[in-house]
């Protein structure tokens, strides 16, 4: 989970709402559902912006070049941000 807030909402804010007497047991099985949202919504996120990325270095570099260049630059630029979000 990439989030520090949604990090910190999940594992002390539960602690802290006095409304749930639930068991230490359900606690955690409520940290852990909310904690798989958040890293859905962190990937879908992610997902739309390198699909946002490649149409728009796409659409840029369509008027520079021609055939599958544009394409493959595209391409390229999304493996390198990726890599990038890996190391």
């Amino acid at each position: 989970m990439k989030s520090e807030r949604a990090k910190v909402l999940i594992y002390e804010g539960i602690e802290n709402i006095k409304i749930l007497d639930i068991s230490d047991y359900g606690k955690w099985q409520l940290r852990f559902t909310m904690a798989h949202a958040v890293e859905l919504a962190e990937q879908e996120a992610e997902e739309r912006m390198q699909t946002k990325a490649h149409k728009i270095i796409l659409d840029m570099m369509t008027g520079i070049f021609h055939g599958d260049m544009p394409r493959k630059i595209a391409d390229e630029f999304i493996q390198k941000l990726t890599d990038d979000e890996n190391d």
